[in-house]
């Protein structure tokens, strides 16, 4: 008799004795199963895939768990494509077999192994590594991105179960279950979309419809002009006393910081990132910052220059600002940033009052003096508007620029 065949009335039957090491998993000490052949040759050819997939889950069982289904589709995926013309027909009989048992035992998971099985579908995260290396993001941007897909990943595993509809109720849940604002929800849905254009570019789905195009309401959407109208202002009086508030908790850097803000109109990303060699004896050069035009040198005020020259004179590390802690992304402004929130918090500001309003305070202080728009946005570093400014400027004449700055005044 040939090795795992068995002749039952005048059928074949493939069978395999269990091993004792795994024995007690099983309610007998033999496993047997129908060829549903009556021809030796044809049972000789379908015995041995069968004992495979046998031999396999034995191995399984000894690794001390069971193989999550989909890996084991996967397996099943890789030996279809790989088998001859003559044994595909076998592989596809036990396939079924075994999609009736899973049908079976886990009616949930089958539509997902069958299509993975048949190549219909993709691991969602599959390929996620190869495209965050095409972003172009700061490091930060591009691990807030990866943290969305793979946020999209928990609730869609697969790329078969991404559809408008399922994408539209799981935003819904976002925002009503989750309590996450639109604004957020925008965010990780706009991750989302790039990954799956990325996947449809790359030739990983082959898919025609447009899963996540419209699942938000448009007439809801903020700007980023928008958010930034929502920044208010801070007052003049009031930019000095939280200057001052710093002061008194010994915050010497928090309130040099804010000292510097209010006499140039910098971001704090500048601020903080300001070497010793860009300062000059009448001006500071902002080389890194986060738009072009921000790329400028801005006067160094009257009021500000006996700080500015001791801050540069007793710089420990390089910087005007000294002993600031560096953060994963080499941001040098997070922690500082984070303590002026606490203050201006403390001292009753709400969400709308930001260290980024002190440019406000600049912009209104400069309008109030009378300077011209254009000399201001050179001077805090703004896109010009017009087509004669904008794009055929050469920029502000730095003496122009140095009146204009003294103009600011405070009621210090």
């Amino acid at each position: 008799m040939p090795r795992y065949l068995e002749k039952r009335r005048r059928r074949w039957y493939a069978y395999l004795e269990i091993p004792k090491d795994v024995r007690q998993h099983n309610s007998s000490a033999r496993l047997i199963k129908s060829l549903g052949t009556e021809s030796l040759s044809e049972a000789e050819r379908l015995v041995l895939p069968q004992v495979a997939m046998w031999k396999t889950e034995f191995e399984q069982l000894r690794a001390g768990k069971d193989k999550p289904l989909e890996a084991e589709a996967r397996e099943w995926r890789d030996d279809l494509a790989n088998a001859s013309d003559e044994t595909r027909e076998i592989y596809d009989s036990i396939l079924d077999d075994k999609l009736r048992e899973i049908q079976a035992q886990s009616p949930e998971k089958v539509e997902t192994v069958s299509k993975i099985v048949r190549g219909e579908t993709e691991e969602l995260t599959a390929n996620l590594d190869a495209w965050v290396g095409t972003l172009q993001n700061a490091a930060k941007t591009i691990d807030m991105k990866r943290s969305d897909v793979e946020r999209f990943a928990d609730e869609f595993p697969y790329t078969h179960l991404v559809t408008k509809r399922a994408v539209q109720r799981w935003a819904h849940k976002l925002q009503h279950e989750q309590g996450l604002k639109l604004a957020t929800i925008r965010r990780i849905v706009s991750a989302c979309q790039g990954y799956w254009r990325y996947l449809d570019r790359a030739g990983y789905i082959d898919r025609d419809d447009a899963p996540f195009t419209d699942v938000l309401d448009r007439g809801n959407n903020r700007t980023k002009t928008g958010k930034e109208e929502k920044r208010a202002a801070i007052s003049a009086d009031d930019v000095v006393a939280l200057m001052h508030a710093a002061e008194r908790k010994k915050d010497v850097n928090l309130s040099n910081l804010v000292r510097l803000a209010m006499w140039t109109g910098c971001r704090i990303e500048e601020l903080c990132s300001l070497e010793v060699g860009d300062v000059l004896s009448d001006r500071i050069v902002i080389d890194a910052s986060k738009t072009k035009a921000g790329e400028r040198s801005v006067p160094v005020h009257s009021k500000l220059k006996p700080l500015i020259d001791d801050l540069c004179r007793n710089s420990k590390d390089g910087y005007v600002i000294s002993r600031l802690s560096f953060n994963k992304y080499g941001d040098r402004s997070n922690a500082i940033g984070k303590r002026f929130g606490r203050l201006k918090k403390e001292y009753g500001f709400g969400a709308a009052y930001v260290f980024h309003s002190i440019r406000k305070t600049v912009a209104t202080r400069l309008e109030n003096a009378g300077i011209a728009e254009s000399i201001s946005a050179d001077i805090l570093g703004h896109e010009k508007q017009t087509m004669t400014y904008g794009l055929y400027s050469g920029g502000t004449e730095f003496s122009l620029m140095k009146q204009a700055i003294e103009k600011l005044s405070y009621p210090v």
